[in-house]
C-alpha cells in the first residue's frame, strides 16, 4: 500500500522510487505483486506517463484512510504520540503560502527538527484524504464539514487604490461612486465582477467598470500600485504597500466583509502529532493581531 500510494502521488516510478529508497524496478515489482494479489490493474503505464485506472483511484482512497488509521496505531503503541516526527504534507493557498507561511517554516522545522515537509503551493480545492495531504491552510468559507477546523485569523479586506489614480479624480465616497471608476476584479470570487460591501447594518453590492478581471491577486495588486483602480485586495498580500502609501483605503466608513483564514485536517480519534504540532505552531504566531498587520497601516483621508 505505501508503494502504490507514493506512485500514485507522484504520478512517476522514478520519483516515487526516490521517496522510498528502492529502486524503479524493485517498485515496478511490488506494483506488479499489489496487482496480481488483487485480480486487477491499479495503473496505466507507458514510456512517459502513469495514471490511475478506475481501480486504482478506489484503491487509492481506501489506502489513504487505512496507512493513517496504521500511522495513529504506531504513534500509540510505541509511545510516539507526544514526539512530533515524520513526513508532514501541507497544501496551502499560492500567495498567502508564499508571504505568510514559508518565512515561519525555518523556526518551526529547529523546533521540531523529526519533522519533514512537504508544502504544495495551489489555489484550487484540495481534497486531503483522496491526495494524502495532512493539513490544509483555506481562506474564505469552508465546505467540507467534515474535516476538523481551527480558525489561525481573520482576513481582512479593504478597498485600495494607489495615489496617482486618485490625483485629480473625485475620491469615490459611497458605493454608487464606483460606477465612475475603474475596478480590479478577483475572478474566483462568488460574486463575480461586484464587490459586497457594508457599514453598520447596512449591506450593498457595488458594481465599478472592470479594466482588470484575474485570477491571481498578486497581479490584482501590481496593477492597482501601477495607478491602474479601485481593487478590493486582503491585508496579508498589501500591508507593506499601506504602510509606504503605495497604496490607501478609499471610502472611509465602508468596508469588506471579513473572512477567515484556517487550518483543517481529516478527522480521527488520534491526531498525529505533527499535525497538532504545526496548526498549534500557525495559530500561536497568528493570535491575536496577524504578524502581517502589527506594524499598523495607512488610511486615506478620502
Amino acid at each position: 500500500m505505501l508503494s502504490f500510494t507514493a506512485v500514485a502521488r507522484a504520478l512517476s516510478f522514478a520519483d516515487a522510487a526516490r521517496e522510498l529508497g528502492i529502486s524503479p524496478s524493485a517498485l515496478s515489482r511490488r506494483i506488479a505483486r499489489l496487482e496480481d494479489a488483487l485480480g486487477t490493474a491499479l495503473l496505466r503505464r507507458t514510456t512517459r506517463h502513469v495514471s490511475l485506472t478506475e481501480a486504482g483511484t478506489l484503491y487509492l482512497e481506501r489506502c489513504s484512510d487505512v496507512l493513517t488509521r496504521v500511522e495513529d496505531a504506531e504513534a500509540l503503541v510505541s509511545g510516539l504520540a507526544g514526539e512530533p516526527r515524520g513526513r508532514l504534507r501541507v497544501a496551502v493557498p499560492n500567495l498567502f503560502g508564499q508571504l505568510q507561511v514559508a518565512p515561519l517554516l525555518p523556526e518551526f522545522l529547529r523546533r521540531y527538527p523529526r519533522i519533514g515537509m512537504e508544502l504544495s503551493f495551489m489555489d484550487r480545492y484540495v481534497d486531503l484524504v483522496q491526495e494524502g495531504f495532512d493539513v490544509a491552510i483555506r481562506i474564505g468559507a469552508l465546505s467540507d464539514s467534515s474535516l476538523v477546523v481551527r480558525r489561525l485569523a481573520t482576513n481582512h479586506r479593504f478597498l485600495v487604490a494607489a495615489p496617482s489614480y486618485l490625483r485629480g479624480r473625485r475620491h469615490p465616497m459611497k458605493p454608487e461612486d464606483l460606477a465612475h471608476h475603474a475596478c480590479l476584479y478577483f475572478s474566483p470570487l462568488s460574486d463575480g465582477q461586484s464587490w459586497n460591501l457594508q457599514r453598520g447594518e447596512e449591506q450593498v453590492s457595488a458594481r465599478g467598470r472592470p479594466v482588470l478581471v484575474a485570477d491571481n491577486a498578486e497581479a490584482l495588486r501590481l496593477a492597482a500600485v501601477a495607478g491602474c483602480g479601485v481593487s478590493v485586495l486582503a491585508t496579508f498580500l498589501i500591508a507593506e504597500d499601506l504602510r509606504s502609501g503605495r497604496l490607501v483605503r478609499v471610502m472611509d466608513g465602508w468596508s469588506v466583509p471579513d473572512t477567515g483564514i484556517f487550518a483543517v485536517h481529516p478527522p480521527g480519534r488520534l491526531v498525529p502529532s505533527k499535525v497538532k504540532a504545526f496548526v498549534s505552531f500557525l495559530a500561536e504566531r497568528y493570535s491575536g493581531t496577524p504578524p502581517w498587520e502589527r506594524a499598523g497601516s495607512r488610511r486615506s483621508g478620502a
